[in-house]
């Protein structure tokens, strides 16, 4: 079945990239449309599929730049630059390192790799995220342009504020609960907290597959009356979750940028926000520290809480400066990345 595919496309010539000929050429035809779009147990399946269909696609229609996010569709992008010709621009919002830390997955890393290498231009969402990839995968900086991201702006989400019903403080943390995000860090700097400020609410909203431990882990921290578990939220009610915080915290240990701080700061709630992202290079008006640094963490929370005219200096600094952070401005960035290709 891998010698029927690799005779259906001889012209691809993709050798030189480690294992991305190889995960290609295992699908089978058969299985060049039956890809279902979705997270399963057979994802590295998946992913060659949908780089089989792309290359179909790729065969049939005038296309002038190829345009692959994450590593997912990398192997569709070198498949489609390989048949057409046509130069490939990398979009970089994570990488591995930043997911897992040295704990990394070979194969995915490999794919990185090889679409790094076959890439024209890397967008990349930060000049963290370019330094990540410069030190762990080698890359040409010549290739690489920083696009930052941007939030969506809409006035009346600040009205929420509005619908708040305790009297406590609150402090939010909302992200997926995994080693990326550093919700142990958010704990512990809770648990620093609560010994000077008893009355704090702390909030942790999302999932993940540090969830089990991190609710364990704010009972052993004595916690259990101050640390409320949302779970999974979406869409209006992540919105209520921001404006109903009155700090919100992004404890990240890896973040190629962060657009969660900007929500929060689009509804008028002061943030706190790990060095080691990608949106401590485009905001002013954030209090910033190391992800490790617990007891400055703390310290921050608390400055925010004990000092009104701060936490407000900050939102209405902040509003500007969130209104100059608008995806038009930067799609217009990412189209230059084209021209530079095209012209």
């Amino acid at each position: 079945a891998g010698a029927e595919a690799a005779d259906a496309a001889p012209e691809l010539r993709l050798e030189r990239f480690p294992g991305v000929a190889e995960l290609v050429r295992d699908a089978t035809i058969e299985q060049r449309f039956t890809f279902r779009g979705a997270y399963g147990p057979d994802l590295f399946g998946e992913v060659a599929r949908y780089a089989l269909v792309v290359g179909e696609i790729a065969r049939r229609e005038r296309i002038d730049v190829i345009h692959a996010h994450d590593w997912m569709t990398y192997p569709a992008g070198l498949v489609a630059k390989a048949i057409t010709g046509k130069p490939l621009v990398l979009h970089m919002h994570a990488c591995e390192y930043d997911r897992s830390g040295e704990a990394v997955d070979a194969r995915i890393r490999d794919l990185e790799q090889a679409g790094f290498d076959g890439a024209d231009r890397i967008a990349c969402v930060s000049h963290y995220t370019a330094n990540t990839l410069r030190r762990f995968y080698r890359v040409d900086k010549t290739k690489l342009r920083v696009v930052h991201n941007a939030v969506t702006h809409n006035e009346a989400t600040r009205l929420l504020h509005e619908e708040k019903a305790i009297p406590e403080p609150i402090v939010l943390f909302l992200g997926r609960v995994t080693f990326q995000k550093g919700p142990d860090y958010f704990i512990d700097a809770a648990a620093r907290v609560i010994e000077v400020e008893p009355r704090v609410k702390f909030v942790m909203s999302g999932s993940g597959d540090m969830l089990p431990r991190m609710v364990e882990r704010a009972a052993r921290k004595g916690l259990a009356r101050h640390m409320h578990f949302t779970g999974f939220l979406r869409g209006r009610d992540v919105e209520r979750m921001y404006a109903m915080a009155d700090i919100y915290v992004m404890p990240s240990v890896s973040e190629p940028f962060g657009i969660s701080p900007l929500e929060a700061m689009a509804l008028d709630t002061p943030v706190v926000v790990s060095r080691q992202s990608g949106v401590s290079e485009v905001l002013a008006n954030a209090l910033k520290v190391d992800f490790w640094d617990v007891d400055g963490m703390a310290n921050k929370i608390l400055a925010l809480l004990r000092y009104p005219a701060l936490s407000q200096q900050l939102v209405e600094d902040g509003r500007e400066e969130i209104r100059r952070l608008r995806w038009d401005t930067q799609g217009a960035l990412m189209k230059q990345v084209y021209q530079e290709l095209v012209a």
